[in-house]
């Protein structure tokens, strides 16, 4: 199978308080990867391609969540019970979270690279 990430993902620690407009319900999830445009939720809900999902992300360091607006590009049944991986795009994002967001991508990076 191709490849077709424009942007390299990174494994992370965050968590994330999602706000599902479909399903009118928030709950914390862990966010498994992060990308400039996107990441990986695993979330206990199977919701449809183009879903609405309000992210507010705690960035270890950082006292102020990154807050974030994305779309459910994709969802697949994981190995575990009743857990979907969730890929979502961003769709908006404020410029100085966006930032903020790409200097903890950046430390991630920085990271991969010291232990390759």
């Amino acid at each position: 199978m191709a490849e077709r990430r424009k942007f390299l993902r990174f494994e992370t620690a965050l968590s994330a308080f999602c706000d599902i407009l479909c399903d009118k319900c928030s709950a914390y999830y862990h966010v498994k990867n992060i990308s400039k445009e996107g990441a990986l939720l695993v979330l206990d809900k199977e919701l449809r391609h183009g879903s609405e999902i309000r992210l507010s992300m705690d960035v270890p360091g950082d006292n102020v969540p990154i807050f974030a607006s994305c779309k459910v590009a994709w969802q697949k049944a994981s190995g575990e019970r009743k857990a979907y991986e969730t890929g979502v795009r961003f769709t908006k994002i404020d410029v100085s979270d966006k930032g903020r967001l790409l200097e903890y991508i950046y430390s991630q990076w920085l990271k991969f690279l010291d232990r390759t």
